[in-house]
């Protein structure tokens, strides 16, 4: 199935002995510092783990949810441009309402898998497969907690 192959066809072999520095988090001041530290794990890992053949920027903001182009507000957000470098923006600010009803490793896992819906439009960008917006968004699902997952194995 086509859907389960688009992180494998990023994933360094494990005989590379190469790290992609491609992907680049810029943080806003007022992120929480354990979330911070998590995230900077997982981009370390996703580093030694996927190949990002160009720069991606990921912008980790202290907000709620972020506007899209269209006005809507969502938790997150990916931007390609046709002579620079895609973004990511990431919302890190918990809302009220999830602090009451789930534990912080579950808000911030919430968050991450986020930042991976985001890198499969990211994935999925560069292999300009044509494929509609609601299947990129089934896609982009699929993978959300199943890269997460794999990250936890390594480092839980």
């Amino acid at each position: 199935m086509k859907s389960q192959n688009l992180w494998s066809r990023f994933r360094l072999s494990n005989h590379q002995e190469h790290i992609s520095n491609n992907l680049k988090l810029h943080f806003e001041k007022g992120i929480d510092p354990d979330l911070k530290k998590l995230y900077i794990k997982l981009a370390k890992w996703l580093r030694k783990t996927y190949y990002f053949p160009t720069v991606l920027n990921v912008y980790i903001i202290n907000a709620e949810k972020v506007r899209l182009g269209n006005g809507d507000l969502a938790y997150g957000s990916f931007k390609w441009f046709p002579k620079r470098s895609p973004l990511i923006k990431i919302p890190s600010a918990v809302e009220l309402s999830l602090i009451q009803k789930y534990s912080n490793d579950e808000i911030y896992e919430m968050i991450l898998s986020s930042l991976i819906h985001e890198i499969s439009h990211y994935f999925q960008w560069l292999e300009k497969n044509g494929q509609t917006d609601s299947a990129s968004e089934r896609q982009a699902n699929y993978f959300r907690y199943r890269i997460l997952d794999e990250f936890y194995c390594v480092y839980k």
